[in-house]
């Protein structure tokens, strides 16, 4: 049996006298506010970074081992938030395989091991394909997959499963339970339904942990289920709109109202997606399914990051071509799940006035700081760089960034991943008062848009395969279900 101890861990203004017993086989759940210091404390755990002050151990049947003579990759696994980096293989069964080999099984065992895995995570018929061509939430159970391969006796998921349907969750639980004799689980999450499966509940509050017990039990604290609980209904509270200064651009000149604003015309493209739909002016859009089922790749096509083989794609009634698409591009903004990956500002202040030159970022700031602060980004967290934020830290400085230029369409793709309660409700409060403008929602539950969504869309096999209106979905509930939407 190993325990991996910590002793009054600090680390610069985030970390405060961090102490923890964590045994192999017990899975925790650990939650706090974004911005609070979780994934630092995986970091911290993993050894990709040093404490200040303190110390970390690992005691193996009641003995200590020296903390820098460990194999921390061996003994410790982590699933972070951006899963695309964590892939080296060229396709799924090599990274799948990668953790196989090292542990000395011979090639046809691997081969039998990968298959099998592959099919447990839902990516069967998929291992020759390269990583970079999963979406985000196959890339999540590829490397949980593969981590697991390797038998780690403690593994940390930093939100690894927050871009998981419903049913593809369900499937990687059952390979976390299997594991949980051998590994020990700590689970970073804002979602308390996945947190009440664990056997303890943790939170970091002031740079500290405290232990909440047992999490099913700890949520009936109506103080604590405030806090950490789903966001459910819009809050009442009025938030100051953006700005209805309008900037217009030749590719919209045939703007009319009698027109839709998106329309995609029998289209098809290399990666299977099949549209035939169009978009009003003003309306919102939400659209689920299940993991890898088009919906990403949906929100790609109407902001021209791939264009149909064949075809057409309308915007305001205008063909989309390689030539506009520049200034349709000043029209439509697109916030990815990963904002991590997109984020190219030195700080996150010029990451939201991307552009803009540095004297009238200079003069500009202070009249900004209002509009800044509706997204929960004040004081020094405007000057960090975006790698420094948390995730949800980052998804708040994408939406900022995408709204602030107010767009005509708006693509969202799961907008509120990474964020802690009170964020996701501040942010759908901003997304519930934006009028005149058209937004396509992508997300895997239903919750995030019922309140707002004129008609949804469920892709399943890269086609809109069910069309409704927001009064109608709980006559296709079966429908969802079976799609892993979450409701």
């Amino acid at each position: 049996m190993k325990i991996l101890k910590v002793r009054d861990i600090h680390y610069r203004d985030i970390l405060n006298g961090v102490n923890i017993d964590w045994h192999q086989g017990e899975v925790i759940a650990l939650m706090g506010a974004n911005g609070s210091g979780k994934s630092t404390l995986a970091r911290l755990l993993v050894g990709l970074t040093e404490p200040d002050h303190g110390e970390i151990s690992l005691i193996v049947d009641g003995s200590p081992c020296a903390w820098n003579k460990v194999k921390r990759w061996q003994e410790i696994g982590l699933v972070g938030q951006h899963p695309m980096r964590q892939t080296i293989g060229v396709t799924v069964a090599e990274e799948l395989g990668f953790g196989l080999l090292n542990l000395g099984l011979d090639t046809l065992e691997v081969r039998r091991k990968v298959k099998e895995l592959a099919s447990f995570v839902g990516l069967a018929g998929k291992e020759d394909q390269s990583p970079a061509t999963l979406s985000g939430g196959e890339r999540q159970r590829l490397v949980t997959a593969a981590i697991l391969a390797l038998q780690p006796s403690f593994l940390i998921l930093d939100e690894g499963l927050t871009m998981l349907d419903a049913r593809a969750q369900a499937n990687v639980l059952k390979l976390l339970f299997q594991a949980r004799a051998e590994t020990g689980q700590l689970w970073i999450t804002h979602d308390i339904e996945l947190a009440s499966h664990a056997d303890r509940l943790l939170v970091l509050e002031h740079g500290k942990l405290v232990d909440k017990g047992i999490p099913r039990e700890a949520f009936s604290s109506k103080e604590l289920y405030a806090l950490y609980g789903p966001s459910g209904k819009r809050s009442g509270h009025q938030v100051e709109t953006m700005s209805n200064e309008r900037v217009t651009h030749p590719v919209i000149e045939s703007k009319n109202s009698s027109r839709p604003v998106l329309e995609w015309k029998q289209t098809n493209f290399s990666t299977r997606l099949q549209l035939n739909k169009a978009v009003k002016a003003g309306e919102f859009i939400g659209i689920v399914g299940p993991s890898g089922s088009g919906k990403t790749t949906l929100l790609e096509s109407a902001i021209g990051l791939i264009m149909p083989t064949e075809g057409q794609i309308l915007g305001f009634g205008a063909p989309i071509t390689k030539v506009i698409l520049n200034d349709w591009r000043k029209e439509v903004r697109l916030v990815l799940q990963e904002a991590g990956e997109y984020l190219i500002g030195r700080t996150a202040y010029q990451e939201v006035y991307f552009g803009e030159a540095k004297r009238e970022l200079e003069n500009n700031r202070s009249s900004r700081l209002s509009y800044l602060g509706k997204f929960g980004l004040v004081g020094n967290l405007l000057d960090y760089a975006p790698e420094q934020l948390s995730g949800g830290e980052r998804q708040r400085v994408a939406l900022a960034a995408a709204l602030r230029t107010n767009p005509e369409i708006l693509l969202m793709d799961e907008p509120l991943l990474g964020l802690d309660s009170a964020s996701r409700r501040r942010i759908q409060t901003m997304i519930s008062e934006l009028k005149d403008i058209t937004i396509m929602y992508v997300t895997h539950d239903l919750r995030d848009v019922l309140q707002d969504a004129d008609r949804l869309w469920l892709v399943e096999g890269g086609k809109v395969v069910l069309d409704c209106s927001k009064q109608c979905w709980k006559e296709h509930l079966e429908q969802f279900r079976a799609a892993g939407v979450r409701f």
